[in-house]
């Protein structure tokens, strides 16, 4: 009889006391600084998905639609690309755009005005900036975009410092 309470009271020592191990809750919960970095989102669903999605993306290099949308507001507000826009004219502003790898529901901005965003770039006779290329990682961007009414062809390289992007370097040249 005493071999069986002896064991008990080993088990009961080895599990750290009688009382059931407390479930961490979502305040308790430790949390990566990828997770802190990612801007909340404010679109439906509990956000438990929303979470998992910017720990993926973090831990892949994926970009969020928000990196992309950071990436070429400075882009476009960039002070080499100014000159060429002429914004003063009818047909040039708002400001528009294009591009195939440009993801849903991205809101930019020039000159206080929201973008517009075109989805046939081929089909729009107005005049518009289209992004060839937009190359957005974890830490790194570049982009690539012509201005044809101007014809200008640009290149912007942008890093991630302090989670906030920074245009680096940025190349607009007549052709």
């Amino acid at each position: 009889m005493l071999h069986r309470i002896g064991w008990a009271a080993l088990v009961v020592w080895g599990c750290g006391g009688s009382a059931p191990p407390k479930s961490p809750s979502a305040a308790d919960a430790p949390t990566s600084g990828a997770e802190e970095a990612a801007p909340q989102s404010r679109e439906g669903g509990d956000g438990a998905a929303s979470g998992a999605d910017r720990a993926a993306e973090a831990s892949t290099g994926a970009a969020s639609s928000a990196d992309v949308q950071a990436v070429l507001q400075l882009v476009l507000d960039d002070d080499a690309l100014g000159p060429y826009l002429h914004l003063e004219r009818p047909d040039r502003f708002p400001l528009r755009v294009a591009g195939r790898d440009l993801p849903q529901g991205i809101e930019l901005t020039k000159a206080t005005k929201p973008v517009v965003i075109v989805a046939d770039a081929d089909g729009d006779k107005k005049p518009l900036i289209v992004f060839t290329e937009i190359n957005v990682a974890s830490n790194e961007a570049s982009v690539r975009f012509r201005y044809d009414v101007e014809k200008v062809r640009g290149s912007a390289s942008l890093e991630r410092r302090d989670k906030q992007w920074v245009l680096v370097r940025s190349r607009v040249t007549e052709h």
